[in-house]
C-alpha cells in the first residue's frame, strides 16, 4: 500500500523540559523553499527554510567537512540500530513519517552515499532533534542539540555519546533540480512500518506507560494501564506534568480521561503551563473547548505554589501574537465557559 504522509509536531519535550521547538515569532526568519539559494550560498553556511510546518536546515559543507565524513563513515549504525532511530522518529511524527523517512533514508544507504545527500556539498536535514525534539544548532565542528548536550556529525549521526549511537538526524524526502531544493509534496511510501513498541511490557513505570500509550494515540493500551493502575490519572512526572497536559495535544485520548472525575484539569506543571495552555499552544482548540467545559481557568492563578498566567498572557507573550488576537482567541473561549 502506498501513502502519503504529513508532519506532526512533538509534544513530549514540551512536557519533560518545559520546552518549545522554536520561538514562534521566529519562524518568520525562515525562508520558503523556493528562496533557498544552492548557488550563491557561502561554503559552510546554513540556511533555514520550512516545510509543512516543520524546520529544515541545508548546510553547505567545507572540503574538510567532507573529508570528515568519509573518515567517518565506517561508523554508520547497523540496521537493527538504525531501526531503533526510526521508532523514535515514529514516537514523536507517526508510523507514516517514519516509514517515509526510513525509505528514503535507506536509500541513501542501500547505495552507500556516505555523504547522505544528492549533491555531496549540501546536507539538508530537519532542524529538529531525534533525541527529544529541540532545535539543533551548528557549531564549529559539528551540530549541537543543546537540551541535553547531544552532537552529530556533517553527515548526521550522533557523536561517541553512550545510549544515543543510532540515531540520526532525518532527511525530509527532497530532489534538487537545477540547483533549485524541491521537496517532494506527495512521497509514496511503499510500506507503512508499525513502529509501535510493546508498551505494556516496558520495564517503565505506569504513568510513564500512560504517557508513552497517549503519545502514540493507543486509547487502547491507555484504558488498560488505567484500568490496572487507577493512579495514574493523578499522577505527576518528574517535570510536574499530568495525562492530561499530552493528552490536551492529542486526538484521540482526551476524551476518555475527562470521563474521570479526579482527573485534574488546572495541573500546573513546574514551567506554569495547565493542559489548556498546551492545547492553545499546539492551537487544539476543540480540546481547548472540552478542557474548559470541565472548568479550565481561563485567568490565571495559582495552586500549590506553582502559578500559570492567563490565556491572554500566555498568547501575548509566549505564542508572541497581537493582543488583538489574544483577546478574540478569548472571547471565544469564554463562549465555551458559559455553555458548560
Amino acid at each position: 500500500m502506498k501513502t502519503s504522509f504529513r508532519f506532526r509536531i512533538d509534544i513530549f519535550v514540551l512536557l519533560s523540559l518545559g520546552l518549545i521547538l522554536l520561538p514562534l515569532g521566529a519562524v518568520a526568519t525562515y525562508l520558503q523553499p523556493k528562496d533557498v539559494d544552492l548557488i550563491n550560498a557561502p561554503i559552510n553556511s546554513i540556511q533555514k527554510t520550512i516545510w509543512k510546518g516543520f524546520p529544515v536546515i541545508i548546510h553547505r559543507r567545507t572540503e574538510v567537512q567532507l573529508e570528515s565524513i568519509r573518515q567517518s563513515f565506517k561508523n554508520t549504525p547497523l540496521e537493527k540500530q538504525r531501526f531503533l532511530a526510526y521508532q523514535s522518529i515514529a514516537r514523536k511524527e507517526g508510523n507514516v513519517f517514519a516509514s517515509a523517512i526510513r525509505q528514503f533514508t535507506e536509500n541513501y544507504i542501500a547505495k552507500n552515499n556516505l555523504y547522505m545527500s544528492e549533491i555531496p556539498e549540501y546536507g539538508i536535514y530537519s532542524q529538529v532533534s531525534p533525541v527529544l525534539g529541540c532545535a539543533i544548532f551548528m557549531e564549529e565542528f559539528d551540530f549541537i542539540d543543546p537540551c541535553n548536550n547531544i552532537r552529530f556529525d556533517f553527515a548526521g549521526k550522533v557523536k561517541a555519546h553512550k545510549g544515543y549511537e543510532h540515531l540520526r538526524l532525518t532527511i525530509p524526502p527532497h530532489k534538487i533540480v537545477n540547483s533549485t531544493l524541491i521537496f517532494i509534496e506527495d512521497y509514496e511510501v511503499e510500506n507503512v512500518i508499525d513502529f509501535t513498541p510493546d508498551i505494556l511490557e516496558m520495564s517503565v513505570s505506569n504513568i510513564e506507560k500512560a504517557l508513552l500509550a497517549i503519545d502514540w494515540e493507543r486509547l487502547d493500551i491507555l484504558k488498560v494501564i488505567v484500568e490496572d493502575s487507577p493512579e495514574v490519572l493523578v499522577q505527576t512526572i518528574q517535570h510536574g506534568s499530568n495525562v492530561l497536559h499530552l493528552a490536551a495535544s492529542h486526538e484521540t485520548t482526551l476524551d476518555y480521561l475527562l470521563d474521570f472525575k479526579n482527573v485534574q484539569v488546572n495541573q500546573i506543571n513546574n514551567s506554569g503551563y495547565s493542559p489548556l495552555l498546551f492545547a492553545i499552544l499546539m492551537e487544539h482548540y476543540q480540546n481547548a473547548e472540552k478542557l474548559i467545559q470541565r472548568g479550565a481557568k481561563l485567568e490565571a492563578y495559582s495552586i500549590g505554589g506553582k502559578s500559570a498566567p492567563s490565556v491572554f498572557e500566555f498568547i501575548v507573550n509566549e505564542k508572541q501574537r497581537s493582543q488583538e488576537f489574544a483577546n478574540d482567541v478569548v472571547e471565544k473561549l469564554k463562549q465555551f465557559k458559559k455553555n458548560k
